[in-house]
């Protein structure tokens, strides 16, 4: 069962990768198309309901599976950076009084706009940090650490040992 569950946090962090890089494609499609297509609403669509679900699953999946304090606060990290970008508009719109379709928007709402995109190229970073992470511990024996390997790897002798002769020394010849 526990295996089972850290396959299914590795798959679900890869499905989060590949959502997260679809969403940047997804976006250049809706900013290089026709306005009248809607081609945009599913960026948006996509980032309402996909990501969060994900994201969702990948933060009880990583608690679930123990992988770790670390990787287990990347996951909630990610959640805060989902939040994020959605606060963004939300404090651009209020700072500016300007809403999602207004025409001329003023140049420091442009700029602060601009961090969505900055914002996801870090969860797209988390993103693959977690899924490495996740996928190491599923598909990849656990490696001791370094001491136990080392003194395992040493012979045990009850022999006594022997002097080897210096460099000066003829083999077989009596020491002084």
């Amino acid at each position: 069962m526990r295996k089972a569950l850290r396959v299914a946090f590795s798959v679900v962090t890869i499905l989060l990768v590949a959502a997260v890089a679809m969403q940047l494609y997804l976006a250049g499609v809706g900013v290089f198309s026709d306005p009248e297509d809607e081609l945009f609403a599913i960026h948006g669509w996509s980032g309402r309901i996909v990501l969060p679900l994900l994201i969702l699953l990948t933060v009880i999946l990583a608690a679930v599976t123990k992988a770790g304090k670390s990787t287990v606060w990347l996951s909630v990290l990610l959640v805060g950076l989902l939040i994020l970008q959605t606060l963004i508009f939300i404090v651009t719109g209020l700072i500016f009084n300007i809403g999602p379709d207004h025409a001329n928007p003023p140049l420091g709402a442009t700029l602060l706009v601009s961090l969505h995109p900055l914002n996801g190229l870090l969860i797209l970073w988390f993103s693959f940090v977690v899924a490495k992470r996740a996928y190491r511990r599923a598909f990849r024996p656990e490696t001791p650490d370094a001491a136990a390997v080392a003194t395992a790897a040493e012979p045990v002798s009850t022999a006594p040992q022997v002097p080897e002769p210096s460099s000066g020394d003829a083999v077989g010849a009596p020491s002084r």
